[in-house]
This record gives C-alpha cells, structure tokens and sequence, in this order.
C-alpha cells in the first residue's frame, strides 16, 4: 500500500473507531484531500506533542482556506436563491450546501468545492434569473449548468435533477418543497431530513459509482446520529423516486466506509438483489475502493441500479451535452469519453452476468 493510502486509510479508521492516528505529514496531506482537515486539527486541539509543527501547519492553512471558501460559497448558495425567488423560482441547497451548517459545527469542517442548488419551478425561468443578475453561464450538463458568481467568481451548479440522466429517478417537487425547513445560517432553507437521505444516497450511488471522498460518506454517517428519521417515508420516498436501490447501495457503503448507523429496518425494506449485494461485499474487504480517488465502477453501479430502466439509462447516457447535442460528431465524442471514462473500469470490476 502506497503511503498517500496508507494514511488515507489511517483516516478512515479514526472515523470508524474514533482512535487519533499519528499524525504525520502524509496522514495531514490526506486529510486535506479528504476534507478532513479541520476536524482532524479539532481533535488535536489540547493534545500538544501529537502532532509535528509542519503537520498542524498544513491542517491549519487547509482549515482557513476551507473556511473561507465555504462561507463564500454558502453565501454565493442563498444569493441564488433570492434572486431565483425574485422571479418566483423555488430552490433548496443540495449537497455541501445542505449539509454544512446543519450537520457541522463551521463550514471549515463540510468542505465545498461549488454551491449546488436543486430548482423545483420552470428552468428557463431559473436561468434567465441568474443571467440578469450578472452570472455568467460557463458549462451545461444534462443535469445541472454550471454558472459563475459575479461577485467572488465562485462556482454554482444550478440543478434541473439531482443526477443526471433526468427522468431516471422521478421526485415531487412541490411535496419536496413542502417537506422543507426554514434554516438558521447563511442558507436559510435546507431539504428536509429523508429528502437530504435520498439526495445525498443518488448522489452517492448513481451519480458517482460509490466512490467519495470520506468526509461526503460521513455526512451520512452525521445525518444518521444527528437527527431523527423518519424511516417509513425514507422508504416511501426512495420508492416513489424510483430510488430505492440507489439508497440501499449508498447506505451500505457508508456503513462499510465510516460505520454510519444505519437502522436496521432500512436495510430490510431497501434490499439489494443477491449479486449486487456479493460484489458490494467483495469490494468492502477493500474499503478504500469506495474512497477517492479510487476509480468509480460508475457503468456497473448504475447499470445494477435501475433493473427495468436499463434502455432508457443508455439512451440518455448516450445523448450528447448542449453544446453537440443533435449531431453525429456530437454523440460519437460523447460515447468515446465514457467509454474512457467509466465504461473501461466499470468492465474491470465485473463478474458474471449482471443480475
């Protein structure tokens, strides 16, 4: 095992187990990778000698350049939000801008790299909003464009669906508007806890193949200690939405990964079928497989996540962005770059027939 893996792996144990690592350069190198470094700094707190200077000053300039960030980044997050309002736009944070003041104590300890933000109301509403409010449109996805603010150049992704391939996975909107919370911080509305559950489990599972980073697997982990669930419309939701494998995989992920507690009756009402199950299980002798950046088998996961959807899964993975869609070339780039992508280390993880 390298030494970057090493010490991420020495990272992942403390979160399971809870017992401080020694902390070393590399171990406060992966910390930072792994958005960790705050909170790893927090722990060291009152423990003088645990730690080299060069380490805690790594930690500590990865927590202020966090910090900083991720008040930009909420700020940039409820922003949006108003100016989408002003327009009569409904919007609820997704991801780190959910998570960060409600399930952490600061920003610095839920690292963002972006705002995103889920709109429930008419897109080309949403976007002519941000366009008159000075945001500048850099990037399209089937899913979610990406504009840039005008007042720090942060980045927001404004979000059609949670994932992409829209369609795949349908959610009521006014019902997950009706279910959201008025929010004490920067955001001042977040998604209510079972939406956030689903939410972050697509995330997890469809969007990325069960590969994050470790502090994305402990919102889980936090949301699951933290507040109360309840499980019945958990699994109400996930099965409305088309959802419920891609909650269960992500759920025994975070279990395998960070020891998320994970209640018992939802994993009995979200089973996975038997060989899906078998290879999660073969992969979690190797917990690192499920941790950036580990490569995502991103063709296989979502392939085994949506039986009876599979057709409409290639058609809309196949369907060109924006910016070619409608043009041979476009297509025939689009499926070269998943090909390399994710279809290549998705065919190195498979094992039999897909059930």
């Amino acid at each position: 095992m390298s030494r970057s893996k090493a010490a991420t792996e020495d990272l992942r144990l403390w979160l399971l187990r809870g017992a401080l690592p020694d902390v070393t350069d590399e171990v406060a190198s992966a910390a930072a990778d792994q958005g960790l470094a705050a909170l790893l700094l927090a722990a060291l707190d009152g423990l003088p000698g645990r730690a080299p200077d060069v380490a805690l000053g790594r930690l500590k300039e990865a927590s202020r350049a966090r910090l900083v960030r991720g008040v930009r980044l909420l700020d940039l997050c409820e922003r949006a939000r108003a100016a989408l309002g002003r327009r009569g736009v409904r919007s609820l944070p997704l991801k780190g801008a959910a998570v960060s003041e409600w399930l952490y104590d600061s920003p610095a300890l839920r690292p963002m790299l972006d705002a995103d933000l889920l709109v429930l109301d008419a897109w080309p509403d949403a976007v002519q909003a941000l366009l008159e409010e000075g945001y500048r449109d850099a990037a399209g996805a089937d899913h979610a464009s990406v504009f840039v603010d005008p007042v720090t150049g942060g980045i927001l992704e404004l979000h059609r669906s949670v994932t992409s391939c829209p369609g795949l996975f349908d959610f009521d909107r006014d019902g997950l508007w009706s279910r959201s919370l008025p929010a004490a911080g920067l955001v001042t509305r977040r998604p209510g806890a079972e939406d956030l559950l689903i939410q972050l489990s697509m995330h997890a599972s469809f969007q990325h193949g069960l590969v994050l980073s470790l502090v994305q697997w402990l919102d889980f982990r936090r949301l699951l200690e933290k507040r109360s669930l309840d499980t019945e419309l958990c699994v109400a939701l996930a099965a409305a939405s088309g959802a419920g494998l891609a909650v269960g995989a992500a759920l025994e992920a975070a279990r395998i990964v960070v020891g998320a507690p994970v209640p018992e009756s939802l994993r009995e009402a979200l089973p996975l079928p038997a060989r899906f199950a078998s290879w999660l299980g073969a992969r979690a002798r190797e917990p690192l497989a499920f941790v950036s950046p580990a490569e995502a088998p991103l063709a296989r996961v979502r392939f085994e996540l949506v039986p009876g959807r599979r057709l409409a899964l290639v058609a809309q993975t196949l369907r060109a962005r924006p910016s070619s869609r409608g043009t041979l070339f476009g297509r025939g780039s689009r499926a070269a770059r998943l090909v390399r992508r994710w279809a290549l280390p998705s065919a190195r993880t498979w094992r039999g027939a897909v059930s």
